[in-house]
């Protein structure tokens, strides 16, 4: 079996969207000819954490932690316009005096503790090629680093874009970061030996920008493999609500990734049917949103769980009536498909993906599993009066079979792609 280094920072327990998929990886890598080593954080912050992640990881992967949590005061959870707010001028020079130190991100205060974790670990295990997964991006250069100085062959994993990260608020960003951050992605992805994206929108962003400076590039949907379809498949298929409609979101918002979208057109439609009794549950946290619903006049038509173990998770999608996806109307996003989204297909519950026209509305559309809603309130209103109609009716949009994820999101056919893809560039 062939070894590789995989360096992460956001890796369980920590219960961010990427650990499910980092997990699936793991599995796959293993199942395909290639034994990771995982280096990650030991300490990350504020980030939630879930250590019953961590019995879904396969027992012989190795996991390396290293010291070091980011620094505070830069990018942590925002509010709605995305910048730390708070007392005083001290607190604003302090985010700036951050943001123009901590390139490209204030994640890379991890750098000093993983470069060597790293090399030390593809000395150990006589490493074939090193694999970073970002966010945040600045774990690709430690990537970088490790493969000049060990002069192994280096992949670099976008797990969401960089400089066309949806996700970012650069218009309140500080001037160096806007000013640094295309010029390091550049740097990244001609040092590459190759990249893994998670939609075929954000493989062609990489070839159109950077053409002939562009390695070789391989796609990987967030999807799941057939032993993990057929476990979390919902064969009991649709439910009649019992009372009105439970439209339910697991995750956590911060940042640009806000409610307040939905929370209007969700406020409009209730205006306009006032005789509805529709519900939204948060299964996770609205961090600095949560005054939100009070000021929008929802705080009785929303309840909010917090965080939730991973394996509870499910049973709160099945006694749902509609699942929820929302990404902001920033660039980027056209090209993004969160991990959640093959969880809530195979729970067979109508999803309404409130998001910008491009690769995960075009999922939803294509596999007759759920609505789609631009971020104006008329549009999510209307969304979400065709869900009331459709479903008084009988008439469900879930997805059919189980071979309806066959192509983009079989992972098992996506983990065969990926370790053919490593062993060409480790050749």
């Amino acid at each position: 079996m062939r070894r590789l280094v995989f360096v992460a920072y956001t890796f369980p327990p920590v219960s961010t969207g990427s650990a499910p998929m980092n997990l699936r990886l793991a599995d796959i890598l293993v199942r395909n000819g290639w034994m990771p080593s995982v280096v990650t954080a030991e300490r990350t912050g504020s980030m939630p954490r879930d250590p019953s992640l961590l019995e879904l990881l396969p027992k012989e992967v190795r996991v390396i932690r290293t010291g070091g949590t980011a620094a505070r005061g830069s990018g942590q959870a925002a509010g709605r316009g995305g910048t730390v707010t708070g007392a005083g001028g001290r607190r604003g020079l302090r985010k700036f005096v951050l943001e123009t130190l901590l390139q490209p991100d204030r994640y890379v205060t991890w750098l000093p503790g993983a470069v060597p974790a790293t090399l030390a670990e593809i000395d150990r295990v006589g490493a074939d090629l090193i694999v970073t997964l970002g966010p945040p991006h600045s774990v690709h250069l430690t990537g970088m680093i490790c493969s000049f100085l060990s002069g192994r062959p280096w992949v670099a994993y976008f797990g969401d874009l960089w400089a066309l990260d949806g996700y970012v608020d650069w218009k309140n960003t500080s001037w160096v970061r806007r000013r640094l951050t295309p010029l390091m992605e550049r740097a990244v992805v001609s040092g590459a030996d190759g990249i893994i994206t998670t939609t075929e929108g954000s493989s062609d962003y990489f070839r159109k920008t950077y053409d002939h400076e562009c390695p070789p590039v391989q796609t990987l949907w967030n999807g799941v493999p057939l032993e993990e379809r057929e476990m979390r498949w919902n064969r009991s298929g649709t439910r009649v609500p019992e009372d009105d409609i439970v439209i339910t979101y697991t995750g956590f918002f911060m940042g640009l990734q806000t409610p307040e979208y939905f929370l209007r057109g969700f406020r409009l439609f209730v205006n306009r049917h006032p005789e509805s009794r529709l519900r939204f549950r948060v299964v996770g946290d609205f961090g600095a949103f949560s005054d939100l619903p009070g000021e929008l006049g929802l705080t009785d038509r929303v309840d909010i769980l917090g965080t939730v173990p991973f394996a509870e998770v499910r049973e709160l999608q099945l006694d749902s009536d509609v699942l929820l996806l929302i990404l902001p109307p920033q660039p980027g996003n056209e090209l993004k498909n969160p991990s959640k989204t093959v969880e809530y297909l195979l729970a067979r519950r109508p999803v309404l993906a409130v998001a910008p026209e491009g690769d995960l509305t075009g999922l939803i559309e294509k596999l007759g599993a759920g609505y789609t809603a631009s971020h104006d309130p008329e549009s999510v209103c209307s969304a979400i009066e065709e869900i009331h109609r459709d479903l008084a009716a009988g008439r469900h949009r879930i997805l059919g079979d189980p071979s309806d994820l066959d192509g983009e999101m079989d992972m098992d056919a996506g983990g065969r792609r990926i370790a053919a893809f490593l062993d060409r560039i480790s050749e």
